[in-house]
């Protein structure tokens, strides 16, 4: 019988999240489980060629660093930050997880990921794109197309392009909508659009988008899931479609969406 593989990835900078991963380590060398122990900064890819399981000690951040390297592998999300709303357990919990996943106690849950070209290059995105101006108090101006036919144009601070599972993010605190897991879109919001009828845009995945910035004294910028890509040129087309890649979580439990959202988005900001 093959040994099952495992990779550990844990938040960066804690000495707690680390010793929890040696923790789960060692509990999963007990039962016959290679492990590996994983710094995100040193690998490009993880896949099905080099393991069967990866487990993030950590909180979203983590997760969605992870989620950007990994391919075709399952991830099991073990809580170790604020909010942890993408993770399945937490660190008192997670043996108990474990022993449910070696039993086959669970399922995968399936979660889009969008493609970003722009100038000839391709990046990933979990939760959102972010397209605003490269100096700050600056506001960009923009067209929208969809399947190639214009959709909007005009002014804003910046643009969100988000997928379901970023709508709980970003997008969210922007004034875009909460979307259900189950559906898959592409949600669109404006960062304090000159226009006051101006509202969220939802699409259906299927469709290919496209953003052109018009000509301005300063470049644009492009930020995915957090981190700062590139600069954008106006007239150079940002091109938005969904990815041929997914992301698999691991679920042990019905992942009940709305508990959640009342639990760690509306009860966190009552806080």
């Amino acid at each position: 019988m093959t040994r099952l593989r495992t990779i550990i990835i844990h938040k960066r900078k804690s000495l707690e999240a680390e010793r929890l991963s040696r923790d789960i380590g060692n509990y999963l060398e007990s039962n016959n489980i290679s492990v590996e122990y994983v710094d995100l900064d040193k690998i490009d890819k993880i896949d099905k060629n080099i393991t069967d399981l990866v487990i993030v000690i950590g909180g979203d951040g983590t997760l969605i660093r992870t989620m950007h390297k990994v391919e075709e592998v399952p991830i099991l999300g073990i809580k170790f930050g604020a909010i942890g709303f993408l993770c399945e357990t937490t660190p008192e919990n997670a043996k108990n997880t474990i022993d449910k996943i070696l039993a086959g106690n669970y399922y995968l849950d399936k979660r889009t990921l969008l493609n970003v070209e722009y100038l000839d290059k391709n990046y990933i995105v979990v939760n959102e794109i972010l397209i605003t101006a490269s100096k700050a108090s600056k506001i960009i101006s923009f067209s929208i197309f969809k399947n190639e036919k214009l959709v909007y144009s005009g002014k804003a601070d910046g643009l969100i392009v988000s997928t379901v599972t970023g709508s709980t993010a970003y997008a969210f605190s922007a004034g875009g909508c909460i979307i259900d897991p189950e559906l898959d879109l592409i949600e669109l919001v404006m960062i304090c659009p000159l226009s006051i009828v101006t509202r969220p845009f939802i699409f259906p995945s299927s469709c290919k988008l496209k953003i052109l910035l018009q000509k301005n004294d300063y470049d644009g910028l492009l930020i995915i899931d957090g981190d700062e890509v590139c600069k954008i040129n106006y007239d150079e087309p940002i091109k938005i479609e969904k990815s041929n890649r997914f992301a698999l979580l691991i679920r042990t439990e019905p992942f009940d969406f709305y508990k959640r959202i009342r639990e760690k988005i509306f009860l966190s900001m009552e806080k």
